[in-house]
């Protein structure tokens, strides 16, 4: 059950991640053409891609990342393991990440508030985009805190593999 409902919340936030990199994407070459064919650049581009979709792009797709075991891995020594110390590995990193990830996650929740209720904007000529900061900063707990329970779950239910297995004599890089 809890699983379920996770993955839901998991798959709805890879939604907006995978929209918010297809925006940067048709965003980026509508900057392109309006810079160097129109001699008009969109100045207000640059702000939207680095505060809005750079930011929701990788934390709301955080969560999945995660469920997938499709972050970065240097499993050199894991592959090499014997089988039974892999699971103690797995817990290992899975904690690890937990309290990486709460620690972002409460980082984030005190931005936001911080800037929700100071009414947080960027300063008058400064940005294109005066929207208040925590419209951006919201984006990093919420997929942080998705991550952790993704996390919590792993460790509850006794962690499997965080890394695929791999072919140890494969060239393929992760």
């Amino acid at each position: 059950m809890a699983d379920r409902l996770l993955r839901r919340v998991e798959d709805a936030l890879g939604v907006l991640a995978g929209l918010a990199l297809a925006a940067m994407a048709l965003l980026m070459g509508a900057e392109v053409v309006a810079r160097y064919v129109l001699g008009s650049p969109l100045s207000w581009a640059v702000g939207l891609v680095s505060n809005y979709l750079m930011v929701a792009f990788f934390y709301l797709g955080l969560p999945v990342t995660v469920r997938e075991g499709a972050h970065v891995a240097i499993d050199v020594v894991y592959d090499r393991l014997p089988r039974a110390l892999r699971p103690w590995c797995d817990r290992l990193a899975a904690a690890t990440g937990l309290v990486f990830l709460l620690a972002v996650a409460v980082g984030g929740l005190l931005l936001t508030t911080d800037a929700a209720a100071g009414g947080y904007a960027p300063p008058a000529g400064s940005a294109e985009l005066p929207w208040p900061v925590w419209t951006s900063a919201v984006m990093v707990p919420l997929g942080a805190l998705v991550a952790a329970a993704r996390l919590v779950l792993l460790l509850v239910e006794g962690a499997p593999a965080t890394v695929p297995e791999t072919d140890p004599t494969s060239t393929e890089v992760r």
